[in-house]
């Protein structure tokens, strides 16, 4: 850009040289050849006609001038303005123009056409996070509601002292129902805040999941047992660098699920293997399943497949959303198989990091 400015301006001035040159010479070589011919008359005749036309010529010349200027300006301002222009309309979330990227300017355009690309990535994850903290919030306050609402009534009808004592125990029975179940959606809550907001790498240590995994099948198979469901455990001895609470939280959501939304006599298996470097955990059941259009969605916070049943078993509809958040902290993933009737199978896959 500043070479054709450059070459434009040579070639006008060059231009204005060759001119001025002439108009000179001409006067010169009248002036000469009076002294073989001219008058006095003549030569003043001639210059009075000179005068004017060089003053012509000197004013195309200066009006040629400002105009190469003025079009060279533009070309030079016009990208800087837009480029100004833009980042007013991607702070107030419209639409921008489209820069022509000149030579001298490439760098700088291309940084404004970077930082905005930035700037409205950042702005859709902003609008996506006070998207999903809005979802959440009224999530939260109607699931934490019902509950509320269920215990509060049933309380003021004991309160009365109207109702019979078999009423009375029944009445007494829901509400402690309802608290384990707003204990349960509180402590998921709070899980899940505490795992989002966990710094990566933080409390990461050497842990053994055969070690966890047993743990948890002992604290659960007393809850299967009530159920008649078998509960069936094989491991290899897997060692991670992992966070030792989460990966219990993992565990416990999975094995816990596979039990609650099974059939009474079903079957739970719980398997941990190292494969291709990866401490692979697989939870099978043969509960209810989940229909094939709902898969992708039972990892989001609060969907409930069957929301009747997922209350009436005290479900918050947060474990599966853990269980996300906890593999991806880990770097890990995790694959879901489903069939309506036959049950589910989830499998985690969590890379083996060397301390």
């Amino acid at each position: 850009m500043e070479k054709r400015i450059y070459f434009s301006l040579a070639m006008v001035a060059t231009i204005t040289a060759i001119i001025t040159s002439s108009v000179v010479a001409w006067l010169f070589f009248d002036i000469y050849y009076s002294d073989i011919g001219y008058n006095n008359y003549d030569i003043t005749a001639k210059i009075l006609f000179i005068i004017p036309v060089t003053i012509g010529i000197l004013v195309f010349i200066l009006i040629v001038l400002y105009m190469v200027a003025h079009i060279l300006t533009n070309k030079i301002i016009s990208p800087i303005y837009i480029a100004a222009e833009n980042i007013h309309s991607i702070l107030s979330g419209n639409e921008v123009k489209h820069i022509d990227v000149y030579e001298e300017l490439e760098p700088f355009l291309k940084t404004i056409q970077n930082q905005r690309v930035e700037i409205e990535n950042y702005i859709s994850e902003l609008k996506k996070a006070e998207r999903y903290r809005r979802d959440f919030t009224a999530n939260v306050s109607h699931e934490l509601k019902t509950p509320l609402t269920s215990i509060n009534g049933f309380a003021e009808m004991i309160a009365t002292g109207k109702v019979s004592r078999e009423d009375t125990i029944k009445f007494a029975n829901i509400i402690h129902r309802e608290g384990m179940r707003l204990l349960e959606l509180i402590d998921s809550i709070i899980n899940l805040s505490r795992i989002e907001s966990q710094s990566h790498d933080q409390e990461m240590e050497l842990i053994n999941i055969s070690d966890i995994a047993k743990e948890v099948i002992s604290h659960l198979r007393i809850k299967a047992e009530i159920k008649s469901i078998e509960l069936v455990y094989s491991d290899q001895s897997v060692s991670i660098l992992g966070n030792r609470r989460m990966i219990k939280d993992l565990l416990y959501n999975l094995v816990d699920n596979a039990i609650k939304y099974n059939k009474p006599r079903g079957k739970v298996e719980v398997h941990i293997m190292e494969e291709d470097n990866y401490c692979v955990i697989e939870v099978k059941d043969t509960g209810i399943g989940i229909p094939e259009e709902e898969q992708d969605k039972v990892f989001e916070r609060f969907y409930m497949v069957d929301k009747s049943r997922s209350k009436k078993l005290g479900g918050s509809g947060l474990g599966l959303s853990i269980v996300k958040h906890i593999v991806k902290y880990h770097n890990g993933n995790i694959s879901l198989k489903s069939q309506v009737g036959k049950g589910t199978e989830i499998q985690v896959k969590i890379p083996i990091r060397k301390v």
